[in-house]
C-alpha cells in the first residue's frame, strides 16, 4: 500500500492508512500525512471497465467547476500526471479528504432539503457551459428511457422465466405509459433541452455536508457522471427522496408525492440554475421525476421478468415488490401532477422567470 502511495503527490510523510467507510464495491482508506489527509481507493475494473474514460470525466468535471470556483472533489495527481494507477484487475485513485464533513442517509428537515438541492443546483450550474463531448458515456443509455422500454418490450415477448402471469397488471400499466418515455430524449435530440453533464447518483447521501455550518461541503461520487441532461438527476433526487426507506416495501399507500419536500427542494435547485435552465426545461422539471420513476419501474419488472439476472435480490419477488413501489409512486405523480405544476411556476416566478 504505502509503496502504491509513494507514486502519488502526497504532501508530507505518510502517518497512518487505515480502512475507511463500509462501501461494498470499492476498497477504501483514509490516508494521513503530516500535513493533510486522502481518500484513496481500490476501485473494481469489472464495475467500471473503461477506467481512463471515467477518470478522464472525474478530471474534466472538478477541474472545471474548481475553475468556477464551485467546491468540489480534489483528484490527487500521480507523479507522472496521472489520474490513476493500475493494480492487477482493480485500478487506484485518490482524493483530498473532505474535513469536518458529514453525510447523511436521510435528511432531518426541509432546510437541509434545500441545501442538498442547492448543492447539486451548484454542480449542474457550474457544468453548464463544459463541452459536454469531452465526456465519455461509461454506462452507454443510462437514462434512454425509450430504449429501456424497447428492451422492456422484448423480455415481456419472450417471457424467458415464465413469470408474466405473474405482473400482467403492472406490465399492462407500463405500456399504457409509453409516451413518457421519448419525453426527455427526444427534446434533447430535437435540441429544445440542452445537453448537459449528470451525476446519474442524486442520492442525499451523496451530498457532503460542514459539520460546523451546516452549508454543502460538495457533491461526492463522479464514478456516473455522463452527458445527458440535469432533467435526469433533478428527477432521480427528488424520486428517491419521495420513495425515501420504501423502495422494498409492499406498502404502496407509503408511495406518494411529498408537495413540501418539492417545494424545497426545487426552491434550493432553482435559487442555483436560475440563469442555466431554459423554458422548455422548466416545463419538464415535475415530469422528470414521473419520467426516471417509470425508467426504475421498466429496470425492476424487466430484470423480474429476466430471472433476476442484473439486480441482487433477497427473495423470488423482490424484484416485482421493487417495481410496484415505483409504479405506485408513478400513479401519485400523476395524480399530482396539477400541483406540481403550480408549484413550479410560483417558485420559477420567484426568481424573476
Amino acid at each position: 500500500m504505502k509503496e502504491l502511495l509513494k507514486r502519488f503527490e502526497l504532501e508530507g510523510d505518510i502517518v497512518s492508512v487505515e480502512p475507511y467507510g463500509n462501501g461494498h464495491i470499492n476498497k477504501t482508506f483514509l490516508v494521513k500525512t503530516l500535513q493533510k489527509s486522502y481518500i484513496f481507493q481500490f476501485v473494481n475494473a469489472s464495475v467500471f471497465p473503461d477506467v481512463a474514460g471515467l477518470m478522464n470525466n472525474i478530471a474534466l468535471v472538478t477541474k472545471h467547476l474548481q475553475s468556477r470556483g464551485v467546491p468540489t472533489l480534489h483528484v490527487v495527481p500521480t507523479k507522472d500526471g496521472q489520474t490513476y494507477v493500475n493494480v492487477g484487475e482493480d485500478f487506484f485513485r485518490g482524493y483530498d479528504f473532505i474535513e469536518n464533513s458529514v453525510c447523511y442517509e436521510k435528511l432531518p428537515n426541509l432546510d437541509m432539503v434545500r441545501k442538498a438541492a442547492e448543492g447539486f443546483g451548484q454542480f449542474h450550474s457550474g457544468l453548464s457551459d463544459i463541452d459536454v463531448s469531452k465526456i465519455v458515456d461509461v454506462i452507454p443509455d443510462f437514462h434512454n428511457t425509450r430504449k429501456r422500454y424497447e428492451a422492456f418490450c422484448s423480455i415481456v415477448l419472450a417471457n424467458p422465466v415464465g413469470r408474466l402471469s405473474e405482473c400482467k397488471e403492472e406490465v399492462d400499466f407500463l405500456v399504457s405509459r409509453q409516451k413518457d418515455y421519448s419525453m426527455l430524449v427526444e427534446a434533447l435530440d430535437k435540441g429544445e433541452i440542452r445537453a448537459s453533464v449528470t451525476h446519474n447518483d442524486p442520492k442525499i447521501n451523496n451530498v457532503a455536508f460542514d459539520k460546523k455550518t451546516g452549508e454543502v461541503a460538495c457533491v461526492l461520487d463522479l464514478d456516473t457522471v455522463m452527458g445527458g441532461t440535469f432533467l435526469y438527476d433533478f428527477g432521480d433526487g427528488l424520486r428517491s427522496l419521495f420513495t425515501g426507506d420504501n423502495e422494498d416495501s409492499t406498502d404502496l399507500e407509503k408511495l406518494v408525492v411529498d408537495l413540501d419536500i418539492y417545494e424545497a427542494y426545487l426552491d434550493g435547485y432553482f435559487s442555483m440554475m436560475k440563469d442555466s435552465i431554459n423554458d422548455k426545461e422548466i416545463e419538464l422539471l415535475p415530469y422528470s421525476i414521473l419520467v426516471i420513476a417509470e425508467e426504475l419501474s421498466l429496470r425492476f419488472l424487466g430484470d423480474f421478468l429476466n430471472g433476476d439476472a442484473y439486480f441482487h435480490v433477497d427473495y423470488p419477488t423482490h424484484n416485482l415488490v421493487r417495481a410496484r413501489t415505483q409504479i405506485a409512486l408513478a400513479k401519485d405523480i400523476l395524480k399530482h401532477m396539477d400541483e406540481l405544476q403550480a408549484l413550479t411556476k410560483r417558485i420559477v416566478s420567484k426568481y424573476g422567470r
